[in-house]
């Protein structure tokens, strides 16, 4: 009895998966829960294990092929507990070859010897380089060999048939190009980006925001939060203010179907992580329940599991919103794709200090600018507008007392609660 194994669906909007690596080969023995192969999903790369005792009896889609959810990708011969004591030591699969190659063993060595009669080494790399068949060549030499001329014949009248570049040519060719190869995980972020801009009808807008209080907030705990094991960033802060804006235009908490708009009763914030293949979406849950600390750990702790891809499944299901830092590049602002099924995504551009006019004087404060890129289809500007609106309001009238639990000690001069 065989049993298919099937491409797992590794997510709920999850609908296809890459092969990057077979772990085992047709014929091999495997033991039930042993990883057979492993594979890669825009969520996620996971290996898939053996849902029974057997022999690998075919594996059907090569290394690198996306396939969707639910594709039979291998089959495996069931073996009872008597036939798997009886098949120890035993590879029938590799009897088989050998008796093949040694049935085909004296027609393929009476082929190449022919051809090395009719064909020399010259002949053989002219037509390798003219990309010639020679079977279509008729030979004038000696017994009918093919000889050099009638190669140059050949190639002279046919008018699709060009001479090879020299050496040097070529060389100079290949130093002007260079063919990058596109790993699994960049074809899927891909072909989802592509998708998302084909479903979504895109409009971003951008704010700007004055970071003055966040800064000088930042400078002044920042040695506290060291105390508690945390590298505080802007991004909590942005995080805190998306998070409690949510609640208020739960609109942006949303995804798009056919019977209408699924507005999201939780707030599960994505935040993309930059890695050396790609980017990986891992969510904080429950964003809006948490205070800055908690936020600030939260991060640092994806974050880092996610650069040394230590992430569980859950880590990266769920998300209701999406956070993009592309600040941290030295970016200002830009216009990011919308992660579907959600309809919405906050970029954050970089803080720079810059004169601005307050008041009708001239300052020199912290700017950044916010890009929130959403889908028209589920909301208008107004609604965007009103939510970024909320998330300026609350950085740039910030009060750290409102949004934070006490820490083990507070910061030296600070006279902030705690």
């Amino acid at each position: 009895m065989s049993i298919d194994v099937i491409m797992p669906q590794m997510g709920e909007s999850v609908v296809e998966g890459t092969i990057l690596k077979w772990l085992v080969h047709e014929g091999d023995r495997v033991e039930k829960e042993q990883p057979i192969v492993a594979i890669s999903t825009d969520k996620i790369d996971t290996e898939v294990p053996s849902p029974v005792t057997g022999i690998v009896k075919k594996i059907l889609y090569p290394e690198g092929k996306t396939l969707p959810v639910q594709t039979v990708i291998a089959q495996i011969e069931v073996v009872e507990a008597k036939e798997a004591v009886s098949d120890i030591g035993r590879t029938p699969t590799l009897e088989t070859a050998k008796k093949i190659e040694t049935i085909k063993a004296v027609p393929e060595a009476a082929k190449i010897e022919e051809e090395e009669k009719r064909y020399s080494p010259l002949v053989r790399r002219l037509a390798k380089e003219y990309n010639i068949n020679l079977e279509q060549v008729k030979g004038t030499g000696e017994g009918g060999r093919v000889t050099k001329k009638d190669i140059m014949d050949y190639a002279a009248s046919k008018p699709g048939i060009s001479a090879p570049l020299t050496a040097e040519a070529e060389k100079k060719v290949l130093e002007r190009e260079t063919l990058v190869p596109v790993n699994p995980k960049r074809k899927i972020t891909a072909d989802r980006m592509v998708l998302s801009k084909r479903t979504a009808a895109h409009v971003t807008t951008v704010f700007e925001v004055d970071m003055t209080k966040i800064v000088r907030y930042r400078e002044l705990n920042k040695d506290a939060m060291k105390r508690e094991g945390i590298h505080l960033t802007y991004l909590p802060f942005i995080t805190l203010a998306a998070a409690r804006a949510l609640k208020e235009h739960p609109i942006l908490n949303a995804s798009w179907t056919d019977k209408g708009i699924v507005q999201k009763n939780y707030i599960n914030i994505g935040i993309a992580v930059s890695l050396e293949d790609g980017l990986i979406v891992p969510v904080i849950k429950d964003a809006d329940k948490k205070d800055l600390l908690q936020l600030s750990k939260d991060i640092q702790d994806i974050a880092a599991r996610a650069r040394n891809k230590k992430l569980n499944l859950e880590d990266v299901q769920g998300g209701t919103f999406t956070i993009t830092n592309y600040g941290l590049n030295g970016s200002l602002f830009g216009t990011p794709v919308i992660l579907l099924p959600q309809v919405a995504i906050l970029g954050v551009g970089a803080v720079v200090k810059r004169p601005v006019v307050i008041d009708d004087a001239i300052a020199i404060r912290s700017m950044m600018y916010l890009s929130l890129s959403f889908d028209h289809r589920v909301m208008d500007g107004a609604n965007a507008d009103a939510f970024l609106h909320k998330v300026k309001d609350i950085l740039e009238g910030w009060e750290g007392s409102v949004y934070e639990k006490k820490m083990s000690s507070p910061p030296t001069g600070y006279g902030g609660v705690w």
